[in-house]
């Protein structure tokens, strides 16, 4: 593993001009809720996003708002956006991923090839889902508890509970003031749903029409199979990125 020049990624893309899969985390979660990908998926070589205020960047200030978060992070990964690139993200880390997409358009460097979605309304439809910002900690602990549960991760120690959930509540609150008006990015769209999602269904996927070019998958299982880097998925991600 070669030691990453940004500490926005785990590792350092390897030379060449071979695509490239940006992998955005869901609310509450650090780049680690990848470590079950993959290191490749077709010929893209996957990478998981970093975010301040979480992991090996829990000291930094964690982003309260999606525009400065777009700004910086584009401006971080630059030195390997000349080669062919894609974006993902499950959940929150949708919405991370297309305004990731929107700065890069809006500043004029190139535009991922693809963009895909899991899990999530339109940027437009605002915020939704089970958590909420005035949750207390004791319920935010126990469904953080039953989530690493249900991925076999066995119990997790308090003060990693505690940190979880401070994380959890600052990015909710960032998606709860979030909902700019649809506006299509020119960029092709891989909508991915869970046939066992009761939040985002077939009809809100569909709508990610208005952002570009949209294709719409359900694949079956819940949305923690986006976590485990299912087979479903890695062939949608595989036979969609066109470069």
């Amino acid at each position: 593993m070669r030691r990453p020049s940004t500490r926005w990624l785990l590792q350092e893309p390897a030379a060449g001009d071979e695509p490239l899969l940006f992998a955005f985390p869901y609310a509450g979660s650090g780049a680690a809720s990848l470590r079950r990908w993959p290191g490749r998926i077709g010929e893209a070589e996957v990478h998981p996003v970093q975010l301040p205020g979480r992991e090996y960047r829990i000291k930094e200030d964690p982003y309260r708002d999606f525009e400065t978060f777009a700004k910086d992070a584009v401006e971080a990964l630059l030195p390997y956006l000349a080669r062919p690139y894609a974006l993902i993200g499950h959940c929150m880390g949708a919405l991370l991923a297309h305004a990731f997409a929107a700065r890069a358009v809006k500043i004029g460097v190139r535009a991922p090839e693809r963009l895909f979605v899991s899990a999530s309304l339109t940027p437009s439809r605002g915020f939704y889902g089970y958590y909420h910002p005035w949750m207390s900690e004791r319920r935010i602990a126990a469904e953080l508890r039953r989530v690493a549960g249900d991925l076999g991760d066995g119990a997790i120690p308090d003060e990693l509970v505690s940190l979880s959930v401070r994380v959890l509540r600052q990015d909710v609150r960032m998606c709860l003031d979030y909902a700019p008006p649809a506006k299509a990015i020119g960029v092709p769209i891989s909508a991915i749903g869970w046939a066992d999602d009761l939040d985002v269904g077939p009809d809100d996927l569909a709508e990610w029409q208005e952002y570009g070019e949209t294709r719409v998958h359900v694949l079956p299982g819940d949305p923690l199979n986006f976590l485990a880097g299912a087979a479903g998925l890695r062939k949608v991600i595989e036979e969609d990125l066109d470069y």
